[in-house]
């Protein structure tokens, strides 16, 4: 019979040892290495525990139904977002080292009120106080976050580094102005073009996400919170940059979100 060593108070102290130096790993140590993704979660809240975060919400990837099916998930994978690492409209964000980052547009809501652990809840519009656009800069301590296996990626929260939050559009749920927000965001670097919202299956349904972390949240008896930001996933077309010294812009319904690495 198979018997796993794997402990994730080990795990996590290894990743936050990365975390603090920035240096980059091709694979966790056998070891080390979470086989399942509870195992992974597991590692993910000692890790967030042990870095003394505090926590402001949660972000979703690989959410939309092509990149789930592609990845064999039933459910995105779920990190937590750190307080000190959201930031409004205009930040500079410095990163621990100069190494790739993916950059992802996204919706994001905050939570109105708390939302207990409960098995099939459903997003309703007295969830949402409001509704904003969202940049997450996704910065892994794996070199190739896809290759590592999706446990790891969990245990690493799921490669989350910064997240820049613009002004609310609106509480509540008005599908039709998800669906306009899709349809017209750009996102430029230092004023070049760079993406367009996806559609499709490609493309992320910030109600679904919102409604795969209640079920995940109730699985782990974990009470989301009033306050809670829930950043969706990719809305526009996620892209890399590899060096910093860049401005990054999102263009919505006449207004602008905007940082710079």
């Amino acid at each position: 019979m198979h018997t796993s060593l794997f402990t994730h108070q080990r795990t996590a102290a290894f990743l936050l040892q990365h975390w603090r130096s920035g240096e980059l790993l091709t694979e966790l140590p056998a070891s080390l290495k979470p086989e399942t993704l509870k195992q992974g979660y597991d590692s993910q809240d000692q890790l967030f525990a042990a870095a003394a975060g505090q926590r402001a919400g949660w972000k979703l990837g690989v959410g939309s139904p092509a990149g789930m099916r592609a990845a064999q998930l039933s459910r995105p994978l779920i990190g937590q977002l750190e307080a000190a690492r959201c930031h409004p409209g205009g930040v500079h964000i410095q990163l621990p080292a100069v190494t790739p980052v993916t950059i992802e547009c996204e919706v994001a809501f905050v939570l109105d009120r708390d939302i207990p652990p409960q098995a099939g809840r459903v997003p309703v519009s007295e969830d949402i106080r409001a509704t904003c656009v969202s940049f997450e800069v996704v910065r892994s301590r794996f070199i190739d976050r896809k290759s590592v296996g999706w446990p790891s990626f969990v245990a690493d929260n799921v490669g989350f580094e910064a997240l820049v939050v613009g002004n609310s559009l609106g509480a509540g749920i008005s599908v039709p102005l998800l669906a306009d927000l899709a349809a017209t965001c750009e996102v430029y670097v230092d004023g070049e073009f760079r993406a367009r919202g996806l559609s499709g299956d490609a493309a992320t349904d910030p109600l679904v996400s919102l409604a795969h972390l209640y079920a995940h949240a109730a699985e782990r008896g974990q009470a989301l919170k009033a306050g809670d930001i829930v950043t969706t996933g990719a809305m526009c077309q996620p892209f890399d940059l590899n060096e910093s010294g860049h401005r990054i812009t999102a263009r919505y319904f006449g207004q602008e979100l905007s940082f710079s690495l």
